[in-house]
């Protein structure tokens, strides 16, 4: 299985450049160990469907996973529903955006329903010590790579707006 390595950090919006041709997300998870995950995207509409990939997560250690991933185009709305009944917590929702940045494609998430309020980035990283260029809109004091409160996975069973902020 390949091996992600990317860094997380949580994002100043007031930096923010104009997001377009953002990319709506569902992300349900039906295992905790390995992380056995669904992601939907797409229309929904019966035309075109939905697509839905399903991903085998395995954290190796900090900032460091191995991911086996597997998509299926043209679902319908009916299995869209059957299959976020399978989650272990309501799915999570978001934008994802995608901004180049010195040569690296950063991917900026923009949480929505019980995680509203929360932005984050990551970006791909050839090794984790690799240097970044961090754009201005990244909280260069918002690293959160270790910090598992921000894992999707967290957010689904404990959302953003349970943590007390305002």
């Amino acid at each position: 299985m390949p091996i992600e390595l990317e860094r997380k950090f949580l994002v100043r919006p007031d930096r923010l450049p104009q997001l377009t041709d953002g990319e709506r997300l569902i992300q349900g998870y039906m295992s905790e160990e390995p992380q056995i995950r669904f992601r939907i995207t797409g229309s929904g509409e019966a035309a075109r469907g939905s697509r839905v990939v399903i991903a085998i997560k395995k954290f190796l250690e900090t900032g460091k996973r191995m991911e086996f991933e597997f998509a299926r185009d043209n679902v319908s709305p009916e299995e869209i529903r059957d299959l976020q009944t399978l989650a272990l917590w309501p799915p999570l929702v978001k934008t994802r955006y995608r901004v180049l940045h010195a040569g690296f494609v950063w991917e900026i998430d923009v949480y929505d329903g019980v995680n509203k309020g929360l932005i984050t980035c990551e970006v791909e990283v050839p090794s984790l010590d690799h240097p970044l260029d961090l754009p201005d809109w990244v909280n260069r004091n918002g690293e959160i790579t270790g910090d598992m409160r921000y894992s999707n996975i967290e957010l689904t069973r404990r959302p953003f707006r349970d943590w007390g902020h305002p």
